[in-house]
């Protein structure tokens, strides 16, 4: 009888381990509204999940100058009780040419809340990309790295050690898009460092790496302003209420709420809530009009060079987000 009941438990055990192998985590991030509900959605489901645990924040320049994605880093942290967490300080330019980014989470990034606190806790002294490579040493193929910003520092330690991308457990890439009429134009975070992207799609494997293109989750995430606001907004927490000011400013430009970064998060995390994966020839258009615009052939796995996430499963994951939020 005794047999009989730990074969059942292994079993139980065995069938969950997709979801709660316990890993180490870096998000490499340019900051803004929907970077800092990546980082918040990371660091509950570590905590209240048994999810992977956050090891590095890494800041580049995108959403908003990479001095002011540094003092947001600062911000998240201290808001979630996380001060532990080192913040590695990277890319303050793209590898060429450094595009207009705008101001979509305001000027800051972070909704011009003007929130702020006199005990933030300083930068590592290491910068961004020995940080990368130093944690891919220590940590190996436990070790995951999640892009939701432009591709700099990770092109910059693909650059530096040949054998980064190697020892990574796996890269998570949060940016281009499968391209129609829907989606004619750059996706931000490809465009904003359009060589670096190229860097990292030429040596990336299927096995490796993962790209999260932000079309599929306009499409497949679909999810309206009204719920964003009046559902997961009125989530009674001190987190829910700083990205209600975090959002404040990019919220009323639309009434869909297309956030691709905590969509990443969840990938990372919750694997079955991506419906399908695609294999494809993956890489990003250098030169002329089509500068920034990211280009799919898909294939079998075998002649691929990337795995790419075709869709969502957009109820499943709107419960999700509400479970995690919904934690203290």
């Amino acid at each position: 009888m005794l047999r009989v009941i730990i074969f059942v438990c292994l079993c139980v055990t065995a069938a969950d381990f997709s979801e709660v192998k316990k890993s180490k985590l870096v998000i490499d991030n340019d900051a803004g509204g929907d970077d800092a509900m990546a980082i918040f959605l990371t660091l509950l489901y570590e905590k209240h999940f048994d999810g992977p645990k956050l090891v590095g924040l890494t800041t580049a320049n995108g959403n908003t100058p990479e001095h002011n994605v540094y003092f947001n880093n600062q911000r998240i942290l201290r808001i979630a009780d996380r001060q532990d967490i080192p913040i590695f300080r990277g890319s303050k330019s793209s590898l060429v040419t450094t595009p207009d980014a705008g101001a979509w989470f305001g000027n800051d990034g972070l909704g011009d809340s003007g929130l702020n606190f006199d005990d933030l806790v300083p930068a590592q002294e290491k910068n961004a990309v020995t940080a990368l490579i130093d944690l891919s040493k220590t940590y190996k193929s436990d070790l995951t790295v999640l892009t939701i910003g432009t591709l700099t520092n990770v092109a910059l330690a693909i650059k530096t050690d040949s054998e980064f991308l190697d020892r990574l457990g796996h890269l998570y890439v949060a940016a281009g898009h499968i391209h129609d009429d829907e989606n004619p134009d750059a996706e931000f975070n490809a465009h904003m460092d359009v060589e670096a992207y190229h860097i990292v799609a030429k040596n990336a494997n299927p096995d490796k790496v993962t790209f999260l293109p932000f079309s599929q989750v306009m499409t497949h995430l679909n999810i309206t302003r009204a719920w964003r606001e009046e559902v997961f907004g009125a989530i009674d927490t001190d987190i829910i209420r700083a990205m209600n000011q975090f959002e404040s400013v990019s919220l009323p430009k639309s009434d869909r709420w297309h956030a691709l970064d905590p969509a990443a998060v969840a990938v990372v995390v919750k694997p079955s809530l991506v419906s399908e994966y695609q294999y494809s020839k993956h890489d990003i258009n250098l030169c002329g009009q089509k500068r920034g615009l990211t280009t799919n052939t898909f294939v079998d796995k075998a002649e691929a060079n990337a795995r790419i996430v075709y869709s969502y499963k957009e109820e499943e994951y709107k419960k999700f987000l509400l479970d995690v939020f919904s934690r203290k």
